[in-house]
């Protein structure tokens, strides 16, 4: 060998040496002698990469000088006892590896390393878990129908004051876990996922097999890297990923850890790796367009300037293709099977290793999270882990509160399982439904997601119709408030859910008969979706009167027409009789019926008169405001030149106007009542009530949007609205504002000054005040939309006004007209402001 390519050569393994020392020396404990540790680094090393000579020599010379210069760092390990740093895995790998070598020193280091990894973990011991109820699990959860007391009594209470930082009256940050940023945030995303776990299967555990038990307790027994890469891999999406794309730590760490996740002796691996990819749009979807590119050219793809979507394609079908010569081959190895498995062999290539979530044990995580939050996390853009490592790192705050879980909300696992198949099928159709109307295929496979699961609606209409003793009679929200809101977590409620887009898709597939026989089946029933049920009435009658009446001018098809129609009549009766039918549907029902009896001659004395109707909105004062509307916007709302030059909203330009009138305003639209209400019922929303405050990690009551919350908390709310009523809020708006200002909640705004709530609702009076209230109380859902827009108060006359602000061509909506009617009926002043364009405002009418 060359004098030159000797020297070349010697340095290299030096610097691998030195590489290998520093790693090694610094795991090694403090207590270890320099000598033992050089004889430990140069084992492994000689394993690696045998030595002769002048190479061995100077990379023992460098081994000792390293293992010398790590030993103030050993030391400082020592000290800190960072029992879970990178470079300790960084090692396990470096010493793994020469276990496929037969030398006897790679597998006394291998043992070493086992025996560290296994003090490094310790597995879990769970407590006992509580038996579950001994009810018979079936379509209709009979334990919705047993008592509220024994709910109450069936109710978990976890803690009065949760570890969490947002019970920390102070709400002091945490005690940083390690020094390192990234360290930090890895250990807090363990923690959640451990804390999930651990919740889960304390109170909940009769909701998974032995099986899978077993399994969670495998994962917990992982090393910390490896269960770290495994939740930052569930949180992304179901798809195959690049190892090298995995930016969560050193590569040899990720590289390892994969390794782990990958073999399990005793489940089902947690991550598939590349030998499981079996289909060629797997393997495809892995590469990025140049990789494509190029592979196409290979190929003999002309066409490589095209989409990725067209490159596909057209590499599929060549594996479809046998090759010309491959005809003339005496022995047949060119099936389509093996051309598959080389251009999958040919991609990872390019790739590299690849893993991918195994589907069986994600689900088992899919459903651990769902029992945990009670709602399915992996679905849509939900961010609850997220949002929970934030609130463990002190960067947001949750409201103090007291943790009250239910452990008998599911009855079996069963239950859960078909509850979250059916929640799944439900999302799925909900995006669909997201199509273009004139997408036909889209509906058409949504309506057919439907009739695949209308087998089991029908099943559990027959349940619902079976006669039951009064004790198991299923009641309505005001009997059963909290009986009720359980319903949301069962299969029923989710058959119902996609029962409700099974007739969407009916109607934008122009099936009208069949949508009208799944309204029908709806309204059937009320266990379910009762806050719906205006809205299915109101389309039943659309339907009779519009899409099924016959066309045509003949005797038969007017008869037909009468008969269409007083089979609305009798719908829109039926409706009105409806106690479930809110304010907004009332009013539509009632002009639907206004306008059949027209359409039928029935005279004025011979009309429907009935306690519930309501055909005319209570309608306030208009004002007309003129403006310079700007001409080069042709997108998104109207922008006009406001009193300072600078282009504005039309909102903006309104409050301008107002302020020329000796007004004080913002804009605040919904937020400025829903903060109001919540502040002044703070304590009421998190009253701890089984089964709606389950997490530490809640901006809101789980019943907050149901029709339940009212019913559940009648008492206390009406108590409050008394005291609203009497004056007493101006000091509980300022305490509740300082005690929780910062604290994530739904409904309130913080950018609202304090000072200037407290004004506000100085200005509105206990008697009004409490009149926004209830209607927020009572149907939150509903009305947390379409509050005017502006609020405008004089200060030194205590008046106060509301107003909705429309543009050219805007008009009021239905939620929009009934805030309205509530502010006109409750006496609070508002008025509807039309902005025009032009310059003509000596016209205004003010």
């Amino acid at each position: 060998m060359h004098f030159c390519s000797f020297n070349k050569t010697c340095t290299f393994f030096t610097n691998i040496a030195e590489l290998y020392s520093k790693q090694v020396a610094i795991v090694l404990s403090d207590s270890e002698e320099d000598s033992d540790v050089v004889e430990v680094v140069e084992q492994v090393f000689s394993s690696t990469f045998p030595l002769t000579g002048n190479s061995n020599k100077r990379a023992r010379g460098a081994i000792e000088s390293r293992v010398v210069d790590a030993r103030p760092v050993r030391r400082q390990r020592q000290s800190k006892q960072e029992d879970d740093s990178e470079i300790e895995e960084v090692v396990v790998h470096s010493i793994s590896q020469p276990v496929q070598t037969t030398s006897n020193t790679g597998v006394v280091v291998e043992q070493t390393c086992r025996n560290t990894k296994e003090e490094v973990t310790r597995p879990i011991e769970y407590p006992q878990h509580v038996e579950p109820l001994s009810i018979e699990p079936v379509e209709l959860d009979t334990r919705l129908l047993e008592p509220e007391t024994q709910l109450e009594k069936n109710a978990c209470v976890v803690s009065a004051t949760s570890p969490t930082p947002s019970n920390n009256p102070g709400n002091e940050r945490p005690a940083a876990l390690d020094t390192n940023p990234q360290t930090s945030e890895r250990q807090m995303y363990l923690q959640i996922f451990d804390r999930i776990q651990q919740t889960v299967m304390h109170t909940e555990s009769h909701l998974f097999s032995p099986y899978e038990q077993q399994t969670l307790v495998e994962f917990s027994n992982l090393d910390r890297h490896s269960r770290y890469l495994y939740t930052r891999i569930f949180m992304r999406k179901q798809a195959w990923l690049r190892t090298s794309s995995l930016n969560y730590g050193e590569q040899m760490v990720i590289d390892q850890s994969c390794k782990y996740l990958t073999t399990q002796p005793n489940t089902e691996p947690f991550l598939h790796s590349e030998t499981n990819i079996s289909s060629c749009e797997d393997a495809l979807s892995l590469l990025l367009l140049p990789e494509l590119k190029t592979l196409a050219k290979k190929k003999g793809i002309k066409q490589v300037s095209k989409p990725k979507e067209f490159l596909c394609a057209a590499l599929l079908k060549t594996i479809k293709q046998r090759t010309v010569t491959s005809f003339f081959q005496k022995n047949k190895g060119d099936s389509v099977q093996q051309r598959q498995d080389e251009f999958i062999k040919s991609v990872l290539q390019v790739t590299g290793p690849v893993v991918r979530l195994n589907p069986l044990v994600s689900e088992l995580f899919e459903r651990l999270h769902l029992v945990f939050f009670r709602s399915a996390t992996h679905l849509g853009d939900s961010n609850s882990i997220k949002s929970a490592v934030l609130s463990e790192i002190g960067q947001i705050r949750f409201p103090s509160y007291t943790v009250m879980r239910s452990p008998d909300l599911f009855a079996s696992r069963d239950a859960v399982v078909q509850y979250k198949q059916l929640v799944e099928v439900g999302y799925e159709m909900e995006v669909l439904l997201t199509s273009l109307v004139k997408e036909t295929e889209q509906h058409m496979k949504g309506w057919e997601m439907f009739v695949e699961h209308q087998s089991e609606w029908h099943m559990l209409l027959e349940t619902l119709r079976r006669p039951k003793s009064p004790a198991q009679k299923v009641g309505g929200i005001e009997q059963m408030s909290r009986v009720y809101w359980r319903r949301h977590f069962t299969a029923g409620w989710a058959l119902a859910r996609i029962a409700e887009r099974g007739a969407r898709f009916a109607a934008n597939t122009k099936q009208f008969a069949r949508e009208r026989d799944v309204l029908e089946s709806l309204l059937s029933q009320d266990a379910f979706r009762l806050g719906k049920r205006g809205e299915w009435h109101e389309r039943l009658i659309l339907l009779h009167t519009t899409h099924l009446r016959p066309k045509g001018t003949s005797v038969e098809a007017r008869a037909q027409t009468a008969e269409a129609l007083e089979r609305a009549k009798r719908a829109c009766v039926r409706a009105l009789d409806d106690v479930h039918v809110n304010r907004i549907s009332l009013h539509a029902i009632s002009r639907q019926l206004r306008t059949i009896e027209t359409k039928l001659g029935v005279s004025p004395d011979e009309r429907i008169e009935h306690p519930r109707m309501c055909v005319e909105w209570q309608m306030p004062l208009e004002r007309v405001v003129f403006g310079m509307r700007v001409r080069n916007i042709r997108r998104g709302p109207s922008v006009w030149d406001g009193s300072d030059g600078i282009p504005c909203s039309v909102e903006q330009l309104a409050l301008w106007r107002y302020r020329e009138l000796g007004y004080t305003g913002i804009h605040s639209e919904n937020t400025l009542a829903t903060t109001l209400f919540v502040l002044l019922f703070w304590d009421i929303v998190f009253c701890p009530l089984p089964g709606v405050l389950d997490t530490e990690y809640q901006s809101q009551p789980l019943d907050m949007g149901s029709e339940s919350f009212y019913f559940s908390r009648r008492a206390m709310i009406e108590q409050r609205l008394a005291e609203i009523s009497d004056g007493h809020f101006v000091q509980s708006i300022g305490d509740v504002y300082e005690k929780q200002h910062g604290v994530e909640c739904v409904g309130v705004s913080w950018d609202l000054p304090c000072d200037q709530l407290q004004t506000i609702a100085s200005c509105l009076g206990g008697q009004r005040l409490s009149a926004i209230c209830r209607v927020l109380a009572t149907e939150y859902r509903l009305k947390r939309s379409g509050f005017p827009d502006l609020c405008l108060w004089n200060a030194q006359t205590k008046h106060i006004l509301f107003a909705e602000v429309k543009g050219p061509n805007d008009k009021l909506s239905e939620t929009q007209r009934d805030w309205l009617d509530i502010l006109v009926t409750s006496k609070i002043d508002v008025e509807v402001c039309h902005v025009r364009d032009g310059d003509a405002r000596d016209t205004e009418n003010v």
